[in-house]
């Protein structure tokens, strides 16, 4: 069986006891889909990875893009791919039927975004956008573009980018210096330049869609309007241009262009100077979407090290055979290490994604409950795209190390998977970015009334784990420790620039230490997968407590100082 294929009893497992799946379908809102669909949908995700994006992978890595007068061409074979990806109807998982999609559940957009994503995640980008993209669109005040674009999204014909950097503005957007101007016969014109646009060109399709934020009044983030761009316009060039392609460390055949916009037509999306509010729901979108990205390459190079240790003899007696690797303890320590984090990684994304799908699930009666549950996504977003980010490289260097020698090299896909997961905690904001959010805006600026629920449901979750669960006690530690630290971070005197990460991480301890339990629990079949989840949340146990009193001490340092010289 390939790797790709033998991830589905591992996402239908997750799907069903983390991602509360049957509940969900249980619902009006998604009463034309049921579990038959779902799974036909994974198997096609899955045979579709196989046939056309696995050795694409290796490919495209070797080769990656070119720049020419007529713009990016993208490696050999992913026209082909994207054309079968398109006709299997996948853009089109997003969006409500209404709206000429199939109006699947969150989970499960992100359930095939992981089979994408781990066999190869620079293909897995240009899908990720045009999801992406719809999120900032549905936003839009109803105009016949939009309905157009959607329209594209839906059947593939459009690609789409988010354009918000520019070399003076990173993560400090407030300096963004392309300018928009309104004419006096109606619209705007845009003028300026992006840096690190992932497909802001490419030959996959005819048009692409920029979601641009640029200028349009006074300093700062409030003079920031979000603008539609398309490359095409009326069959003509739009004035964007590509100036050059980035040299970067991975997601080699994923086109980072830097971008022109000279006298460029755009489309006010939203009210004028309210850019990043109507930006956020394409960005929250995407930092979920880079969850899901550590955990499909957590995921896939820890098969991948498990296939290689089953099958590679080394040591053992002179007089005797070999042993595959996996039988040394060391290995099978470090192959547990990867199997923990790598399951972990996978519930995190999936309740996350679970809690959306709750609240898109809510009457229209129980705006309440609604509010409640997306709250609760909004708390865990954060979480869920620091660690899985930080985690998927973990993993997959040490599934390098795993492998040994042929790690290191390009024999095999670990080092790359390695280079192309490391951007995940850069981009769609540092994980230093994402603390400060999760400090500031999702604990103390709501008062910790969502923390307070979370932490109501997993003290729930524990009254009913069973006695022998190895991560029982300590999840009673940190709950414990975790509660000490709210006291503190309400201090008047608490800095959250330097707390706010260690207060993220101690926050992830806590998370996966609660769906270690959810886990241990549910893997409670024979099977060889379940008898692996159970040994490594029994090993992901030990110690873990300490871990969190390590992460608890650092949330209230005062030492962080340093000054340019």
């Amino acid at each position: 069986m390939s790797k790709v294929l033998a991830q589905l009893e591992s996402i239908k497992f997750h799907l069903q006891y983390v991602g509360q799946l049957d509940s969900t379908l249980n619902q009006s809102l998604y009463q034309h889909v049921d579990m038959g669909m779902v799974e036909m949908m994974l198997e096609q995700a899955a045979r579709f990875s196989d046939e056309f994006l696995l050795e694409l992978a290796e490919r495209g890595d070797r080769v990656g893009c070119s720049l020419d007068k007529g713009g990016v061409t993208l490696p050999a074979g992913t026209d082909q791919a994207y054309q079968a990806w398109c006709e299997l109807g996948f853009p089109a998982l997003s969006l409500s039927e209404s709206q000429g999609g199939l109006g699947v559940p969150l989970t499960v957009q992100l359930a095939v975004q992981e089979l994408i994503d781990g066999a190869n995640l620079a293909f897995g980008m240009l899908c990720i956008n045009q999801r992406c993209a719809t999120k900032a669109l549905l936003g839009a005040v109803s105009q016949e573009p939009v309905e157009q674009w959607l329209a594209g999204l839906a059947d593939g014909s459009l690609a789409a980018t988010i354009a918000i950097s520019e070399p003076q503005a990173g993560s400090d957007v407030g300096r963004i210096a392309t300018r928009a101007t309104s004419s006096p016969e109606g619209g705007w014109t845009l003028n300026g330049s992006k840096i690190w646009i992932s497909y802001g060109d490419h030959d996959a399709t005819d048009n692409i869609l920029h979601l641009v934020l640029a200028r349009t009044a006074g300093g700062g983030t409030r003079g920031l309007s979000l603008f539609a761009v398309p490359k095409r316009l009326d069959d003509e060039d739009n004035g964007v241009s590509v100036l050059r392609l980035e040299e970067k460390m991975g997601l080699h055949a994923s086109p980072t262009c830097v971008l022109a916009l000279e006298n460029t037509r755009g489309y006010l999306i939203g009210e004028e100077g309210r850019g990043l509010v109507n930006l956020f729901p394409m960005m929250n979108a995407m930092r979920q979407a880079v969850a899901t990205q550590g955990a499909a390459v957590a995921n896939a190079a820890t098969l991948q090290a498990l296939d290689y240790a089953g099958t590679r003899p080394q040591g053992g007696r002179a007089d005797a055979p070999a042993r595959p690797i996996i039988e040394h303890a060391d290995v099978s320590r470090m192959l547990l290490e990867m199997t923990a984090k790598s399951e972990l990684l996978r519930a995190l994304s999936l309740r996350t994604a679970s809690y959306e799908d709750r609240a898109a699930c809510c009457e229209d009666d129980d705006a309440d409950n609604a509010r409640d549950w997306q709250q609760l996504a909004g708390l865990l977003l954060p979480v869920a795209k620091t660690l899985s980010a930080e985690w998927g490289f973990e993993v997959a260097n040490q599934g390098i190390q795993v492998l040994g020698g042929y790690g290191y090299t390009s024999d095999y896909p670990m080092e790359r998977m390695a280079r192309d997961v490391r951007v995940g905690s850069i981009y769609e904001g540092t994980s230093g970015i994402q603390a400060l959010d999760f400090a500031h805006r999702k604990l103390l600026g709501d008062q910790l009334g969502a923390m307070q629920r979370l932490l109501a449901l997993i003290e729930a979750d524990l009254a009913g784990s069973q006695a022998d669960n190895p991560l029982r006690a300590p999840l009673e530690q940190i709950l414990s420790i975790y509660r000490e630290v709210l006291r503190c971070i309400q201090q008047p005197d608490w800095l959250a620039g330097g707390g706010a990460y260690p207060l993220l991480r101690l926050s992830g301890v806590l998370l996966c230490c609660w769906n270690g339990v959810t886990l241990y629990q549910a893997a409670h079949d024979d099977s060889e997968y379940q008898r692996r989840v159970r040994q490594a949340m029994d090993l992901f146990s030990v110690g873990l407590a300490a871990e969190a009193e390590s992460w608890a001490a650092k949330v209230s340092l005062k030492r962080y100082s340093l000054s340019a010289q």
